[in-house]
């Protein structure tokens, strides 16, 4: 019996099914509810220091985007959530998703942590390799992929 569940959201359709599968089942099972959505900072040769770093304004600027368009992200897991008649708690990290992911998980004792089995684009698994890998290598409770 799962007694807490984390459920890894990217803004993709992929993590809205994931996501969905992870209320049905907190419902089920009366289990408190934790979704995550991880900056990918590590992605972005902008947000690594380097010999060649842009203008201080330049990486603010990418940054503020991707703060906003991870807010935007977790509310629609909260409005999804509360439409299933859940409550959630929502986490928002920057860094590498699959560590974030994992690292969160573990903080919360987490019993099931759930995510998609690809993220937004062909691209993103370039930069970021493949994150439901990570988690399942990496994770120490049990781990749901959902497949689109």
């Amino acid at each position: 019996m799962f007694k807490t569940i984390l459920a890894a959201v990217d803004g993709s359709e992929i993590s809205h099914r994931a996501l969905e599968e992870a209320l049905a089942i907190a419902r089920a099972m009366q289990a408190s509810m934790h979704v995550v959505h991880v900056i990918p900072t590590g992605a972005y040769p902008v947000l690594t220091p380097n010999e060649i770093e842009p203008p201080d304004i330049a990486r603010q600027a990418l940054l503020d985007s991707l703060e906003r368009e991870a807010d935007r992200i977790l509310a629609d897991a909260e409005r999804q959530a509360a439409a299933a008649g859940l409550r959630i708690t929502v986490h928002k990290h920057r860094g590498h998703p699959g560590a974030g992911i994992t690292a969160l998980a573990q903080e919360l004792g987490a019993d099931l942590t759930v995510v998609g089995s690809h993220g937004r684009s062909r691209i993103d698994r370039f930069f970021l390799g493949s994150v439901s890998s990570y988690v399942v290598d990496h994770a120490s409770s049990t781990v749901m992929i959902v497949r689109g």
